[in-house]
């Protein structure tokens, strides 16, 4: 988003429409926008960034909780990077493993889509885990290109010029 008035507003309504369709597709479609790792967002303000991804976080676990029996190769994986950003290694790492583990659950998918997603859902983990992870015959290193949780990518503070 390089154009701050407009694009905020836009992607504020994309989060509320969202949530008022109570969509898993929209909520991750949103959430993605503000999270995805190839969409740049240096422009956009941390802290509201943060508080719609929690808000869009919040209402995902709650339509496929963990507990559940739904899938969760299909949301976790964007509800991950959002804990991931926000500091909370541990959770984006238990949600990636709970949506590998669903790739074999109780109702089979397709294997083309799994085979689709599995080398994606394994390097999130190794870069999460900062360590090699294996799925039967496919394994994954950490990249270094990936984002790291650091300070900058928490919310910021504002700082006066001058």
């Amino acid at each position: 988003m390089h154009d701050m008035r407009t694009g905020l507003s836009v992607i504020r309504q994309l989060v509320r429409d969202a949530i008022d369709r109570n969509s898993e597709h929209w909520m991750i479609a949103a959430l993605d926008q503000l999270f995805h790792p190839a969409n740049d967002h240096s422009r956009f303000p941390s802290a509201e960034r943060f508080a719609m991804g929690k808000e869009l976080s919040e209402h995902i676990l709650a339509l496929n909780p963990l507990q559940g029996d739904g899938p969760k190769f299909r949301s976790y994986p964007a509800v991950a990077r959002y804990y991931h950003e926000s500091g909370n290694k541990d959770r984006a790492i238990e949600l990636v493993e709970l949506a590998l583990k669903s790739l074999d659950g109780p109702e089979p998918i397709p294997d083309e889509l799994k085979q689709h997603l599995l080398p994606h859902l394994l390097q999130a983990l190794a870069n999460y885990k900062g360590e090699k992870v294996c799925y039967g015959a496919l394994c994954a290193v950490p990249q270094n290109n990936f984002p790291k949780v650091t300070k900058r990518s928490r919310p910021r503070r504002k700082h006066k010029k001058g």
